[in-house]
């Protein structure tokens, strides 16, 4: 599972209304590179909220993703549906919106006496503006590279919703550099054409490097591994702490790639 978030404009009106706690929200938009150069293609959300409507659940609103505790259950996904880019929307929608669509979300938070403290103090916060970001969090069903503004980007083509979030600071950033310490291949990402382009010449320089170095030391009469007498070796020498260039060469054949074409 994986969240992503963006500042986003939000109508917040029928929470001052008899306290229903209404608001309305874009939390996605459609097109737009984002920082860690995910775009969300349209129609990503078409068979999710197909499938939410279907089972007559509720699609819970959180507060920040909190999975873990019940309270942090503040409301409720009232309406929820894809904006096509070019339509007619109110005036306090993003123009980016308007230029190339977005997920719209009506939702409501609990309110009344039977309310969480977090769902009170959440609503509160929203109509103050102090929390200006929504995110979700979602699985990826369909995705893979692709060009957009002339640079490789990673397409979310299909995505399974599983909640709304208001939330303080976006967590998709966050998460996102914990799960790439992990590697590309472990987010189940393949590398693009450029990538493994890279990683090949990387390979090929470092290969470069060991030979010159082995014929430096043919040439001086010493067996690969001595060392002047008197130099203390720096750190673990042993023949388990170095490897070997064929087992590089086994980890860049197993890295997955989607090979496209230019």
């Amino acid at each position: 599972m994986k969240l992503k978030s963006a500042p986003v404009r939000f109508k917040a009106d029928g929470i001052d209304k008899d306290g229903a706690g209404e608001f309305e929200a874009i939390v996605s938009v459609f097109g737009n590179v984002d920082s860690w150069g995910d775009v969300v293609q349209p129609g990503a959300f078409a068979d999710t909220i197909e499938h939410w409507k279907a089972s007559h659940n509720t699609l819970p609103v959180l507060w920040s993703h909190r999975m873990d505790d019940p309270t942090y259950n503040i409301g409720q996904v009232l309406d929820i549906a894809e904006f096509e880019a070019g339509r007619q929307l109110p005036d306090w929608v993003d123009p980016v919106v308007v230029e190339n669509g977005g997920l719209w979300v009506k939702g409501r938070i609990d309110t009344g006496a039977d309310a969480s403290p977090i769902a009170v103090h959440a609503l509160r916060l929203m109509k103050a503006r102090r929390v200006t970001q929504f995110s979700y969090a979602y699985d990826e069903l369909d995705a893979g590279w692709g060009k957009a503004d002339g640079r490789e980007v990673w397409e979310l083509r299909k995505l399974k919703l599983y909640e709304i979030s208001p939330t303080q600071i976006g967590a998709n950033e966050l998460t996102e550099l914990v799960a790439a310490k992990a590697g590309l291949a472990k987010l189940g990402r393949s590398l693009s054409k450029s990538e493994q382009e890279c990683i090949t010449q990387a390979r090929d320089l470092l290969t470069d490097v060991l030979a010159s170095h082995a014929s430096d030391d043919d040439k001086s009469g010493k067996a690969k591994g001595d060392e002047p007498s008197g130099v203390k070796p720096i750190g673990n020498t042993s023949p388990e702490s170095s490897r070997p260039l064929s087992e590089i060469n086994q980890l860049i054949a197993e890295v997955p790639t989607e090979d496209k074409g230019d």
